[in-house]
């Protein structure tokens, strides 16, 4: 430890550290609000600046949710698959759930920046230390206020999380740009498929799905294209996973990603991993979407890939580009989500989904033509925050140690962005 750095706690450093509360949630009166209202699986965005859900003044005062301001650190104490440990950082005011633990930064000693990205880093020693320390493996605030921390003089701390945030703050834009990109990719969708913009001048006859263009036909999504499931090869066996190189995608994958384009998976399988499981593989620039669970998230592969058994994949063609199926799935969500069942969860069949109706359309190259564009600068803008998010990941843990130069990584931080 440098001579200048302090060790202390994470108590010490912060002015207060607590958690939240739950409205009942079959009391109407209690949600749907003005008030923001975060809950512990939220903790997959690092920035929190609006809330899946909203409570009202009743609900605050009928239960024991506190409020979280602004610039406060989030921490999820609890929750399934990766949510636990997930560290947030608050750029709104909002009240927090039972499965969430705020820190307050005392301005004089730290920087509340710099105590996101401080227990960003120690996700893995979160997880670690609860399941040691707790008997139900949950995060407590005694555990984070006896939490240790080495601390560089405010000035210094400054310095690096400027560093830091210029690479956040990049890859928060390219995900802005995302953002509107496809919003005006699915305008254009609903203008040439839905209502027909371009060809209001043409015969229209009647059909299923109600008047369209006259050379224009209604077919079944299963008789249009190409569509299979996934599989998952025996765990026990270490040559169906050890060494693989071949994507295969579990839902968590989308769900924590939640991109457009999908480079890489968390886990990978061997070719006799594949050949031994009913996963299949399929080509690049095919639609993933998760079929139960979580139904409907949806995302593009950038390499040849597989799946679990959670997913129906669409395999795009000459008639059906990927464009018009990745809107389609968007626009259809209601009805996919209306045909799934099951008791235990729910699920879409393939043999249900397949029976979906969709148009077979012609001169739609303008359609192809813009969406194309669309499709290329997000999938570039990813391939950039794929870049930005490795640099700032390689960063983090040497500037949090002191064991890199300030100026020296400020220099080379400016040229990428």
């Amino acid at each position: 430890m440098r001579i200048d750095w302090k060790e202390t706690t994470f108590g010490e450093v912060t002015e207060a550290i607590f958690s939240g509360g739950t409205p009942n949630t079959r009391t109407p009166e209690y949600w749907n609000g003005s008030l923001n209202w975060l809950s512990s699986g939220e903790t997959r965005n690092r920035f929190i600046t609006h809330t899946e859900k909203t409570i009202t003044e009743l609900g605050v005062k009928e239960s024991s949710t506190r409020l979280s301001k602004e610039l406060d650190v989030v921490v999820a104490s609890a929750g399934q698959g990766h949510t636990r440990g997930q560290t947030s950082l608050l750029k709104v005011e909002t009240y927090i759930n039972q499965s969430l633990i705020a820190l307050r930064a005392n301005l004089d000693y730290i920087d509340p920046y710099y105590l996101f990205y401080n227990l960003t880093n120690r996700y893995s020693e979160l997880r670690h230390y609860s399941d040691g320390n707790s008997s139900r493996g949950s995060i407590t605030t005694k555990m984070i206020k006896d939490l240790p921390i080495v601390l560089p003089p405010i000035n210094e701390q400054k310095a690096i999380v400027s560093i830091l945030r210029g690479l956040d703050d990049k890859i928060e834009l390219n995900l802005k740009m995302n953002t509107t990109l496809e919003e005006i990719g699915l305008t254009l969708y609903k203008q040439w498929f839905v209502d027909f913009g371009p060809f209001q001048d043409s015969e229209f006859i009647d059909s299923e799905l109600g008047p369209i263009p006259k050379d224009w036909k209604v077919t079944n999504i299963g008789e249009a294209i190409e569509i299979i499931g996934g599989g998952t090869p025996k765990t026990s066996e270490n040559e169906y996973w050890n060494g693989g190189e071949i994507n295969w995608f579990s839902p968590t994958d989308l769900t924590s990603q939640r991109s457009l384009f999908i480079t890489n998976s968390s886990k990978r399988i061997t070719n006799l991993g594949l050949e031994k499981s009913s996963a299949k593989l399929f080509p690049p620039y095919s639609i993933m979407m998760t079929s139960r669970a979580t139904i409907g998230e949806i995302s593009i592969n950038r390499k040849p890939s597989s799946t679990n058994q959670g997913f129906i994949t669409l395999i795009p063609n000459e008639n059906f580009e990927i464009y018009q199926l990745y809107f389609w799935l968007k626009t259809n969500m209601e009805k996919i989500m209306s045909i799934s069942n099951g008791s235990t969860f729910k699920e879409v069949s393939k043999t249900n989904f397949k029976l979906l109706p969709i148009l077979k359309s012609v001169n739609t190259q303008g359609f192809t033509r813009k969406c194309k564009n669309l499709f290329k600068q997000i999938e570039v803008n990813l391939i950039e925050i794929d870049e930005l998010t490795e640099l700032r990941d390689f960063l983090l843990p040497r500037l949090l140690s002191g064991e890199v130069n300030l100026l020296e990584i400020e220099k080379k931080v400016e040229k990428v962005l």
